[in-house]
């Protein structure tokens, strides 16, 4: 699966008011778009991926390990592997993230 239209891929529901579409994977990362409404949380977790990502629309509180972060629209992140977090959205999120290693329970 080397190209791909995003209108071929689906949304997943991971929880309430989070989505993720995921788009590519290949042998060492993965993809995907994740959409959050405004109030929706993806709570305090952790795993072994490094995640990158960048907010294309919206804006989020973001905590990563210790600290907390106010996300707009323009912002981009790393989120090294097994360091806790979580995220809440202040408004309509549109992001795109990577996680190395592909993850293999976001590939469907």
């Amino acid at each position: 699966m080397p190209v791909n239209k995003r209108e071929d891929r689906p949304l997943t529901q991971m929880m309430v008011g989070v989505q993720r579409r995921t788009m590519l994977w290949g042998n060492s990362m993965l993809l995907a778009e994740i959409h959050i409404e405004p109030g929706g949380e993806v709570p305090l977790h952790d795993h072994p991926y490094e995640q990158i990502g960048y907010c294309i629309e919206g804006t989020f509180d973001f905590d990563i390990g210790e600290e907390t972060h106010h996300i707009e629209a323009g912002g981009s992140w790393v989120v090294p592997s097994n360091v806790p977090h979580r995220a809440v959205a202040t408004s309509k999120c549109f992001l795109v993230e990577v996680w190395s290693p592909a993850r293999d329970d976001y590939k469907n």
